[in-house]
Formats: C-alpha cells, structure tokens, sequence
C-alpha cells in the first residue's frame, strides 16, 4: 500500500515541472515571439534547466544561466561554450544552445534552454520635437509612440502667442514686486534716518494708482512702528521714575529706622548704668537690646532693597539708552535684505524681458511662414552591422536602437521689409509690456 501511494510522486512532479517550462516557454517577449532578432545592447537572462532521473527532479544549471547583454557584434559569451551568435530566432537559438551544451558535456538529452528578454536597447528621437534625447523602447513601439513621448512637436504659433501673453504677466508682476520692493526700501531708509516722513520715488504713469495705495500703506506701518519706539521709549522712562520714587521711600525710611537705633542705644546705655546699680531690673536692658537687633535687621533689609531698586534703574536706563541703538541694527538688517531681494527682482525682470523679445521675434518669423506641412520621419536602423535610412510613416513599429529623425517642413515666404523693422517692432512689444 505505501509502494502504491508513493510511486507516483515523481511522476506527478515531473509533470508538474514540465508544465511550468512549458508556461515559461510561452511567456516569451513579443519581439521574440515574432522571431526577431536580438538586438545589440538587449540584455537578456538564460535558464538552463535538466531532467535528473536519478533525483526525479530538474536542476538549474547556474553556471552557465544568468544574465548577459548582446554584444554589438550580435554575440553573447558563455560559460563553457564561448561566444554564441544571437542572429537567429527565439526557437533556433535556444535549441543551438541546447544543442552545444550536450555536445560539450556528452549529455544523453540536450537540456532545456529559456531566453528571457530583461531590458531592450534605447530608441532616440531628434530633430523638430520639443524634448529630444533617449526614450526607453517597448515591444510594439510606433513612430506616433515616440513622438508623443519626446513631447510632441515644436510649438504651434498659438502656443508661442500663449507663452507670450504669459511672460508679459510674469513681466507684469515682477514690475510690481519691484514697486513694493521701493517702496519699502524708503520706508526703511527714512526710518533709520529718524526722518518724520518717508520720501518715495516718482512711480511710472502707469502704475501711479498701484503705487499710491502701496506708498499708503507703507506710511501706516512706518507711523505705527514709530508709535511703537515712542511707547517703548515712554514706558522704560516712567518705569525709572517709579523706581527712583520708590528708593527715595526707602531712603526716607532708612534714615527713620537711623534715628530709632540711635535712640534705642542712648536709652540702653542708660539702662545698662542703672542695672550695674542695681536701680532697675535686668529684663529692662534684654528688652531694649531685642529692639535694637529688630531696628538692625530692619534697617539692613532696607540697604538691599536700595540697591536693588537702583540696579533696576541702572537696566532700565541702559534698555531705555539701547532702544533706539538695537532698532537700527533691526532696520539695518531689513535694508541689507531687501536691497538683495530688489537687486534679484532686477535680474529676474531683465531676464524676463529677454525671454519675451525672443517670443516676440519668434512670433513675427512664425507670422511670415504661410503653412506647415506634415511632419516627415526618417528612422536609421541598424542592420547586420551597417545602418539603414528609410522614410517611416506615424504607424511605423520601431526595433531596439532605432533613431527617429522628425522634420516638419514649411513653406515660406521670401524676406520682406518688414523683416527688417523686426527689433524695432519688438523692442516696442516690449516697453508696452512692461507698462
């Protein structure tokens, strides 16, 4: 009973196993399923697999499965057999490996061999396309594909009227920035001057409103800022007057607990001369001297809190001193700050204007040209060692390292005088943006 139950354990699994290559083997790339050939640069992966009879199992053989790249001869170099030409289909390929590999180790059963395609060699767009450069390839790539992915083509005029019309906002709302910018640079200089009002610079026609309700407000802050010294100022300077009213309390009673000492030692003297005579009793003279250890300690608490009192009034004077010394400083590092902030502001404007002359100018050539044909592609293959040119349509599938070339030809006019007044024109574009 245990020999029925277990005999069939090797079957099952070889069963199994060979299933599972045959799966592996239909899951083969799409360019290898159509018997194209491996490209140079493909990296692949090979698995080499056998039927061990002994074991009732199959062994990888990893020594020689593994992961290769094509060289740009069409070669892979294996272990054990050297190099292998890849000019062949998936089928014919694998089964010339197999093939080798029980030559060279006298197998009685050529092993099984799977080639697994792991990355393919990158295609390349160039030419009249917004983002030319190398583009990962996928099996079933078309020319459309790689157009799309490159960005489409070169911008149409209605994009470059749209670019325009948005550096002139940038344009626009740099110009504003650096209004605010001036405007709060005065601000700061006038206060650091100590100056009662804030003196503007003449703003342009065109953004007088804007610039009145920014130099308003920059008259608000600068009067509520000064408010705020002159508060500080005012509090700091009646905090030392109470202190030194409250030392002058002090001072008064210092020299009342004074008189009471001296008056507590004249009448303890006295007492104690009567004690040595025996006319009063002694409690008199301990009474007398509990008082005038009491006055002491009194009049010592009073000395500290003196001093106390005229170190508050000693900070006080040097915050009230240093309110205005300190407040410069903070105004100093505002203006150093803004000064850079205005000096980028003019960069960046300068900058802008530069881009938008050139949207101008090419606006003004694109108006001259009458239509634009359709776009033309040119793919250059490499094919057993030499590279092909031929002219490809949108629905042309690509093959790993192709380069697709686009061209989009245009039929224009011949230089007129306009063409002339051109940086004139734009120079003209380009004040009226700015105001």
């Amino acid at each position: 009973m245990n020999l029925s139950h277990r005999a069939p354990h090797p079957f099952f699994r070889a069963t199994f196993v060979i299933s599972a290559l045959v799966f592996l083997a239909g899951a083969v790339s799409p360019a290898l399923a159509d018997s194209a050939p491996l490209a140079p640069q493909t990296k692949i992966r090979l698995t080499v697999v056998q039927w061990m009879p002994s074991k009732g199992q199959f062994e990888r053989w990893d020594a020689i499965g593994g992961e290769y790249t094509v060289s740009d001869a069409g070669e892979v170099s294996l272990p054990f057999l050297g190099p292998q030409p890849v000019g062949l289909d998936n089928t014919s390929l694998t089964n010339e490996i197999a093939k080798r590999l029980q030559a060279k180790m006298g197998l009685a059963q050529a092993p099984a061999v799977t080639i697994d395609v792991l990355d393919y060699p990158s295609i390349y767009v160039v030419g009249d396309v917004m983002a030319p450069g190398e583009y990962k390839f996928h099996s079933g790539l078309s020319v459309l594909q790689s157009l799309a992915m490159s960005g489409g083509p070169l911008r149409a005029p209605a994009q470059q009227r749209s670019q325009t019309i948005t550096l002139v906002g940038d344009l626009r709302e740099i110009d504003h920035s650096l209004l605010r910018s001036s405007a709060k640079l005065a601000r700061l200089q006038a206060e650091m001057a100590g100056a009662k009002e804030i003196v503007f610079d003449q703003p342009p026609a065109a953004d007088r409103q804007y610039a009145e309700s920014l130099y308003q407000e920059e008259r608000v802050i600068f009067q509520a800022r000064a408010n705020a010294l002159d508060k500080q100022s005012v509090a700091l300077a009646e905090l030392r007057n109470l202190l030194t009213a409250e030392i002058d309390t002090l001072e008064e009673k210092l020299k009342g607990s004074d008189d009471n000492i001296h008056s507590v030692e004249e009448q303890l003297t006295s007492v104690k001369t009567l004690v040595q005579k025996g006319l009063t009793i002694t409690s008199r003279q301990m009474d007398l001297e509990r008082l005038l250890t009491t006055y002491r300690s009194d009049r010592l608490d009073l000395v500290t809190a003196i001093m106390r009192g005229r170190q508050a009034i000693n900070e006080t004077t040097r915050n009230l001193e240093g309110l205005s010394d300190t407040r410069r400083s903070e105004i100093a590092s505002e203006v150093q700050a803004e000064k850079a902030n205005l000096d980028q502001l003019k960069l960046k404007r300068d900058t802008t204007q530069q881009l938008l002359l050139g949207e101008l100018s090419t606006g003004t050539n694109e108006n001259n040209r009458d239509e634009e044909l359709p776009l033309t592609f040119i793919l250059s293959r490499r094919d057993k060692g030499q590279v092909n040119q031929f002219q490809a349509s949108e629905t042309t599938e690509l093959a790993p390292g192709d380069v697709v070339r686009v061209t989009q030809p245009r039929i224009t006019d011949t230089p007129s005088e306009d063409a002339a007044a051109l940086p004139v024109q734009t120079e003209a574009h380009i004040s009226q943006a700015s105001r």
